[in-house]
């Protein structure tokens, strides 16, 4: 009987290292794994900055204005070609719509003979 407990520990025993072994290759790989993505990403970062410092150069203000002198035959802005400020038409005034209509209401009468109506409406209660 103590024998067969002995092999039965030593099968369990060589299981577990078998399992043990099977995990530390599948966390080695997922390693692997985690380095290769971290490495694209430094690539494509390293790309992505290489791309902006392009565009910095082709898109710097002294580059664009000589190629357009070159290429374009283009005249520079002069300060006279522009108008003045009291050459600007007044800003209008806003308008007021409701004001306008209540303006156009006719006044109303004042009559000495009329009474006001002294009916309670129930919303308050007669003393």
């Amino acid at each position: 009987m103590l024998r067969l407990i002995h092999c039965l520990m030593v099968m369990f025993l060589i299981g577990c290292a078998g399992y043990v072994y099977d995990i530390k290759y599948r966390a080695t790989g997922e390693a692997q794994q985690v380095q290769k993505l971290r490495n694209e990403i430094r690539n494509e970062k390293d790309r992505i900055a290489t791309a902006r410092a392009d565009w910095s150069k082709l898109a710097s203000p002294d580059r664009v204005q000589e190629l357009a002198v070159r290429h374009l035959k283009m005249k520079p802005v002069e300060a006279r070609r522009f108008g003045s400020v009291s050459t600007l038409l007044e800003r209008p005034k806003p308008t007021d719509p409701i004001g306008d209509v209540l303006q156009t209401l006719p006044e109303p009468q004042a009559n000495s003979n009329e009474v006001p109506d002294q009916e309670p409406t129930g919303s308050v209660e007669q003393q």
